[in-house]
This record gives structure tokens, sequence and C-alpha cells, in this order.
């Protein structure tokens, strides 16, 4: 049996005399000091593990690691309770983000609307953002509101705001229910089909940093392009990464670009200028 603490410690986190946290091999796969989405504990002389970022799977974290051979180590009969209270709790968690979309109003005329041409952005609002005039801010504790955005996977993200309409400046931006493999689709068209990383530097590109008509995608993440789910049928893809992190974009649009092409898709990469996002480009007219 794998010892909790051991695990934990192999992953680089951290044990807390009974428990440990560390990043989830599956999801988080950056492995940074701020990721600890996953939390390994032992029940009945078992390994328990809970991804609280995207719920994966008992089976998909060992593979991860790369001892997805070792699973007949556990009881069956307690994998398969884990499995079912996982699946419950997944299946809560996509109904309450359903739910929270639902809730959501035209973003036009909205402070949300006001927020993103305050951007520089021009294009239509697509159908796939909403605005919340009254929502949960867990990190604060108070009811804010938000834009919501609907992606692919049934799972919401939300872009914080003031009830005047100003950007929180903590724990501004948060994703709730299934999102891994997900996206939000923000337009489509013919043409190529565009990933970017954010809501906005997608909507940035559709306001006329883009050659012609394209279907765009905002896959919300570096992590969110390296396991974007790709239509079945390959054609042409273009990767819009960002340059004002650590080269963490490029490293990402690289592992997408990758796995696109060898399932024959026609990959381009389409970086910002060094330091900068797309939306940076807009607002300063600069041509990259």
């Amino acid at each position: 049996m794998i010892h909790p603490r051991q695990f934990t410690e192999h992953l680089g986190g951290t044990w807390y005399r009974s428990y440990g946290t560390a990043p989830c091999p599956a999801c988080q796969i950056e492995r940074r000091k701020d990721q600890n989405a996953l939390t390994i504990n032992a029940g009945d002389r078992r390994l328990l593990l809970h991804c609280k970022k995207a719920g994966c799977s008992f089976r998909d974290i060992l593979r991860a690691v790369g001892i997805a051979g070792t699973t007949q180590e556990f009881d069956p009969v307690v994998m398969r309770q884990m499995e079912r209270a996982r699946a419950e709790k997944a299946e809560k968690k996509l109904q309450r983000a359903r739910s929270i979309w639902a809730q959501g109003q035209s973003i036009e005329g909205t402070h949300g609307e006001a927020y993103l041409r305050g951007r520089g952005i021009i294009c239509a609002m697509p159908g796939s953002l909403r605005w919340l005039p009254d929502t949960y801010h867990t990190p604060s504790g108070t009811f804010c509101a938000a834009i919501v955005a609907d992606v692919s996977t049934g799972g919401i993200h939300r872009t914080f705001f003031t009830k005047r309409g100003e950007r929180l400046r903590q724990s501004a931006k948060m994703m709730f229910g299934p999102c891994r493999g997900g996206a939000v689709r923000l337009s489509e068209s013919t043409g190529p089909l565009v990933v970017s990383e954010g809501i906005e530097t997608g909507l940035s590109l559709l306001s006329g940093l883009l050659d012609g008509p394209a279907t765009v995608w905002a896959a919300l993440s570096t992590s969110g392009i390296k396991g974007l789910r790709l239509p079945p049928i390959p054609g042409e893809l273009v990767i819009a990464t960002d340059s004002d992190d650590t080269g963490a974009g490029h490293a990402a649009g690289n592992r997408l670009a990758r796995d696109a092409h060898a399932r024959g898709w026609n990959v381009s990469l389409m970086p910002a200028p060094d330091g900068q996002d797309w939306n940076d480009v807009l607002r300063g007219g600069v041509v990259a």
C-alpha cells in the first residue's frame, strides 16, 4: 500500500499531521507551489484522493503519477465507494453550475459589457457570456456581481465585480463545475479554429486582430490549453498564446500544437509580442 504521506511528498505537496495537499498530477501538471487541488488522506487504511479543481478520478490521478498498474492493491469495495461518492459530488456540482448559468441575464447594457468595452473590445457580445447581478463570492464571503461564461463541458467561469461594476482585486476569476477539457465558445464561423488562453484575449482577437472570420474558443488557462478537447474532425488550428508570463503560455501552446498535429490538424502558433497578451496588443495598437 502507498502511504499517504509518501504520496504527498512525491507530488511536492505538504503533509499536515493527518492529511496532505498537493498539486493534482492530472489537472495541475505545472505543479506550482500555489497549486494544491489534491487532498490526500487514508480511510480504512486505504489511500483516499480528492481533486477539488476538476474532480479527477482516482484512477486518472494514479495514472498521471505513473502507478496505474498498482490499483489492485486497493480494496475494490472501497474504490467503488470512492468512485460513487466522487460521481455524486460531481453531478451535484454540474447541476449547481447549470443553475447559476440559468440565473444569468443578457450581458448587453450591464456593468459587464461596460467593463469589456472599456478594455477596447468592440466585437459583438457572444451568447456564451451572461451577467449575474447577485452571486456569492466564496473567498470574500460576500455577494457580488459577475460575468458568467458557459464552458462547453458543463461548468462555468465567473469574473467577479463589485455591485458598482469594479472588478475585484483578489480572486476575481473562478471556475466551477466540470471545466476540464472544455472551452468558452466566443464565436462560430468559417475559417480556422482559434484557441486563446482567456476570455478577454479571445474577444480582443475578435475585435480586429484576426485576418478573417474564425471560430474562437477561450481555454481559460494554460492548463486548459494543454488539456483542450478538440473537435473530432481535424482542420486548421491557430493557437494564440499570451506572452505576459514566464513562458507558461508558450509551453502550453506548444503542447497543444504537438497533440493536435499528431491527430491530423494543420497547426500554426500565434504568440503575442513579448511581455503582452492579446488585449494589451488591442489597446496599444501593436501589430504582432
